[in-house]
Formats: structure tokens, sequence, C-alpha cells
């Protein structure tokens, strides 16, 4: 009787096992996206993406979690969308000042005007990338919050371009950080 429990135990087991190895397998490429997003999201916004959480499931990616800066919570889906993999994102990623005092007033008026800053200021960096890049400059997309802009580069842009327009972007009024990404 104990070897029959025994047998059906084992089986149980490795039935288990076998599944198991399955999903590893097809959660390998989640594991690994989820991975190289963490990483471009410390690489490109510092530590405040510290408490971004990625959850991956076959390319589309949700990201959770506090940060203290607008940008990060703006820009993380731009960046997060550079990594090859990713193919969709969900950005549930929430400003911690709002979520501190959700009731408070004060902090919608805030993002409004900080919304207003950063379409001003994307608008004045796209008039100096035309300007300067010519119709280049049309190709490169561009994304602005709270001085903090994002570069995102078609893959055949060469290096040489890229740093031509991080230099034409940093002379922009107001602009503090650039960060460069490849387009998806």
């Amino acid at each position: 009787m104990k070897w029959k429990a025994l047998a059906k135990m084992v089986l149980v087991g490795a039935l288990l096992i076998g599944g198991s190895a399955a999903n590893a397998a097809d959660n390998k490429a989640d594991w690994t996206t989820t991975l190289k997003v963490k990483l471009a999201l410390l690489e490109k916004l510092g530590s405040d993406s510290l408490h971004v959480d990625v959850e991956a499931n076959a390319g589309a990616l949700i990201l959770k979690g506090t940060v203290d800066k607008r940008e990060t919570r703006e820009l993380a889906s731009t960046v997060a969308q550079s990594v090859p993999s990713v193919k969709s994102v969900e950005n549930n990623i929430l400003f911690e000042a709002s979520v501190a005092n959700p009731s408070k007033t004060g902090v919608a008026a805030g993002e409004a005007e900080a919304e207003l800053k950063d379409a001003l200021l994307a608008t004045r960096i796209r008039l100096a990338l035309v300007d300067r890049m010519g119709s280049d400059g049309f190709k490169i997309g561009t994304e602005a919050a709270d001085g903090v802009v994002t570069l995102a580069f078609d893959r055949t842009f060469n290096a040489e371009r890229r740093k031509a327009a991080g230099k034409v972007v940093q002379g922009v009024d107001g602009v503090t950080k650039v960060v460069s990404v490849d387009k998806a």
C-alpha cells in the first residue's frame, strides 16, 4: 500500500516538474524582457525607477509602482518601449505626490501647469531639431517631462547624427537632461 502511494506521488511530482519546465521555457522570455526593461529604466531614468514594477506577458508590459519624479512616470513608457522584445506598454505608475494627497486640488493644478511647461518645451525642442537638422529633425521622437527629454531614434540613425541631435536639444533653454533610446 505504501509503495502504491509513493509511486503515485512520484508520478504526480514528475508531471508537475514537466509542466513547470514547459512554463519555465514560456516564462524565460518574459523574465528576460522584465530584466531588460528594469535595466533600461535604471540606466535612463535613474534611482527613482527602483520603485517601478515590471510585469511582462508575451511582450506586453504593465508598469506599476510609485515614483517621486513626474519625468520618471511620464518617460517610463518610452524607455520600456525601446527594449526590442516589448510589443506594448500599459503605464500604471503613480506620482507619489498625488498618492500622498489625492484630494488636494493643488496637486492637480501643479500637474496641469507642469504639463503646459512640458508642451512648450517639447515645441521648442522640435523647432530646434528641425531648424538645425532639417528633415531628420522630424524623424526623431521627442518627449519632455520636467526638463528631462527623451529622444527616440530609428536604428538607422548613426552615432554622429544622434550626438548632434543631443547637442541641439541640450542647447534648448529649460532642458536639464537628454536621454536617447531606440524606437521599437
